[in-house]
This record gives structure tokens, C-alpha cells and sequence, in this order.
């Protein structure tokens, strides 16, 4: 039933059609809107559109989030329509219309039903808001990619990801999680136990190796000029005993390469850097080993990686951002770009050209703006005011 904006009388009579200007897509356009006159006199146009469409705002929003700046956004818009349309204030107001229109996570879930392989992958990623760190834990499927669960926290604790983790299990089932893959956060290891002690985790080995590349000074080897002949080779003789550890062929293989570490670490009891990556790698060391134990897991998975390089610079822009609750909304549209954007440069051939969603099963007709795929699928409106 209609009412009036203003006193909310129900008695409304039709009063003209008002002819407005609008910004589309393709241009302006002349919008025909009815307008209504309640018994009290108030004259009103019912859910009238503003100055700008829906296919223009989801075109802004998507240009925004392939260019990450509200500059070249703003110097794009005006390239395509050769006029001052808009303004960072404007374009943020868009991204919050469609953020707040769109599905979640789990109503893509829940519409799509992508195919899970059975293994999730689990990682923290963090970022700077409002002058706080914040950390955002994700769950993906490391075979489709696609991102299962993902929700902030002010630190990376076991609580967090317990809540990430009955959230994941409450939507997969516990019993259909084949194997867990992690980086060895004793939150993480402290929740996978307390809520999935029966399946198997693998710590990422290739999470092992960039903590050893943190500590010991790998990468200076090849450039640095200060460096001696016998720092760079017993650098480099550090990292080829640390990695047959880690890419051993067999359980017992790895053990014995870690003694054959532990002996060349004692050789070198000044060297603190070496003792400090030794005792990296001794921390959760068996988790290392679990795929020897399950063939069917890998030793190591650095899709987390890849996707905390998609997603490190879009949540960089959130330093800026002032409202609380656009935190969600902006992780909201970075996460649903990442689960439709096709993957244009996966080191695996048959995953080139297909965005997550479609590696789980899902058909999507082509399309070339995943937010005017899921207007005009679910018939979603952004411009449109609510009375």
C-alpha cells in the first residue's frame, strides 16, 4: 500500500507525470515518473529514481573496483562522457547502494550451489581501518579457489577462527570436510582441534619457506656487495638443507634431513639468524609431514598467497574509510569480484579463463559486469529510493 512520504496518509490521488533527465549507460534519457498528491495537500513522486540509472551506477562501481581510485574513476567517467559527472562523495554513495543490494557470501551459495572439493584452506589477512588493525580470516575450497567463508576480527586469535569454523562446518557439513590447509597459527590449530580433531591438517610448506625468507637474508645473497664468499655460500647452503626438509620425498627422509639441518645449525652458533628460521621450521613441524600420511593432500598450497595479492591492495584503500559499517560493505563487493572475476593468469591451464564459481560447476552465461549480471539475474535495483 502507498503512503505519503510525508504524513503517511494512505488517501493519494494521482497528480501528472513529471519528465526528469537521467544518467544511463548509453547517456541521458528522459524518465517519465508519476507523481501523487495525498489528501493533506503533499505532492510526491513515488520512488522516484535519482539523477542517475542502475546501469550507469553498477558501470561506476565496477570501473571503481577495477581501478581502485576514485580519481581515475572520476577522470575515466569523464573520458567516456565528456561532461562533470561525478564526485568521490557520488561514487562512494554508489558503492554503498549496490554493496547493500547485493547477495551475500552465502546467498551466492544458497542460489548457485557452486561443488566443494572437500579440502578448505584457512588464512588471516591484515589491513589498516580507520587507524586500527583489523584482521580478515577467510576459508577458501583450494581446488575451485572459491571462497567458502571469510568475516573480520580485531586479532587473529582461536576464537576468531572458531567463529569462521562453525560457520564453514555448519555449511559444509563436518563430516564432508576431507582435509584442512593452514600456516601453523596456533589459533588455527587450536580451533581445527577443538572442532574437527578427526581430520587431517597440512601446514602449507611454502608458508615455512617465506618465514625462512624473512629471517635469513636469501634474496641478498645474488645482490648484496657486502656480503663475503663465505656468508652468501653458507646462506645458500642454509636454504638447500632447509628445503630438503621440506620437499623431502618420504616421512622418514624429511627427519633425516632435519637432523642433517640441526647439525650445520650448531656449526654455526653465532649465527642467529640461522637459529631463529631452525626454530621456525621445529614449530608444528609434524603438520608438515600429514600429506605423506594422505596422499591425496598436498604438501604445500599457496592459493592463499595469490589471493592475499588480489586482495592486500583493495583493503589498503580502507585505511581512508571512516564508517564502521562500510567495513563490511566493502569486503562484501571485493570478495563477490573475486569469486566472478575469471582467473586470467593461473599457473594451471585448465583454470585460465574461469572465475571460482565455475570451477565449482557453476554455469554463468558470459558476461562482462558481474554486478549487472546479478541485477538483471535477481532483479535487483539500486537507484530506486525506499519510502
Amino acid at each position: 500500500m502507498q503512503l505519503c512520504p510525508v504524513c503517511l496518509s494512505s488517501s493519494l490521488k494521482r497528480s501528472g507525470v513529471v519528465e526528469k533527465k537521467v544518467m544511463s549507460k548509453d547517456g541521458r534519457r528522459t524518465s517519465r515518473i508519476q507523481a501523487y498528491r495525498c489528501e493533506n495537500g503533499h505532492f510526491f513522486k513515488r520512488n522516484a529514481a535519482g539523477n542517475f540509472d542502475d546501469s550507469f551506477i553498477e558501470y561506476v562501481v565496477f570501473v571503481y573496483l577495477r581501478c581502485l581510485s576514485l580519481n581515475t574513476t572520476i577522470t575515466l567517467i569523464q573520458a567516456t562522457y565528456e561532461e562533470d559527472l561525478l564526485s568521490k562523495g557520488q561514487i562512494l554513495e554508489f558503492l554503498e547502494m549496490v554493496a547493500d543490494a547485493l547477495p551475500t557470501i552465502d546467498d551466492i551459495d544458497r542460489l548457485f550451489s557452486p561443488k566443494r572439493s572437500g579440502y578448505i584452506a584457512l588464512d588471516g589477512t591484515w589491513f589498516s581501518f580507520n587507524n586500527e588493525e583489523i584482521v580478515l580470516l577467510v576459508c577458501f575450497d583450494p581446488v575451485t579457489f572459491d571462497i567458502i567463508g571469510a568475516h573480520w576480527e580485531r586479532d587473529e586469535t582461536g576464537a576468531g577462527y572458531e567463529r569462521l569454523l562453525i560457520s564453514v562446518v555448519n555449511k559444509l557439513g563436518a563430516l564432508s570436510i576431507k582435509g584442512v590447509y593452514g600456516d601453523g597459527d596456533n589459533g588455527l590449530i587450536f580451533s581445527l582441534k577443538k572442532l574437527l580433531p578427526h581430520v587431517p591438517f597440512q601446514l602449507c610448506v611454502f608458508h615455512k619457506e617465506l618465514r625462512m625468507g624473512e629471517v635469513v637474508p636469501v634474496k641478498r645473497v645474488h645482490t648484496s656487495k657486502f656480503m663475503t664468499t663465505r656468508q652468501k655460500n653458507e646462506i645458500l647452503m642454509f636454504q638447500k638443507l632447509f628445503r630438503e626438509v621440506i620437499y623431502a620425498e618420504t616421512k622418514e627422509a624429511s627427519y633425516q634431513a632435519l637432523l642433517i639441518l640441526e647439525k650445520y645449525v650448531k656449526k654455526k652458533p653465532g649465527n642467529d639468524r640461522f637459529q631463529k628460521a631452525y626454530r621456525s621450521l621445529l614449530k608444528n613441524f609434524p603438520y608438515t609431514l600429514t600429506h605423506f600420511d594422505y596422499p591425496e593432500m598436498h604438501r604445500d598450497n599457496n592459493l592463499l598467497e595469490c589471493f592475499n595479492g588480489i586482495l592486500k591492495p583493495r583493503l589498503t584503500l580502507m585505511k581512508s574509510f571512516k564508517k564502521k559499517e562500510n567495513l563490511n560493505r566493502y569486503l562484501k563487493l571485493f570478495l563477490l569480484e573475486f569469486r566472478f572475476h575469471p582467473l586470467k593468469e593461473s599457473r594451471f591451464k585448465t583454470q585460465r579463463g574461469q572465475s571460482p564459481l565455475q570451477l565449482g560447476d557453476v554455469y554463468l552465461p558470459k558476461y562482462y559486469n558481474f554486478i549487472h549480471f546479478l541485477r538483471t539475474h535477481l532483479h535487483l535495483n539500486f537507484s530506486q529510493k525506499k519510502t
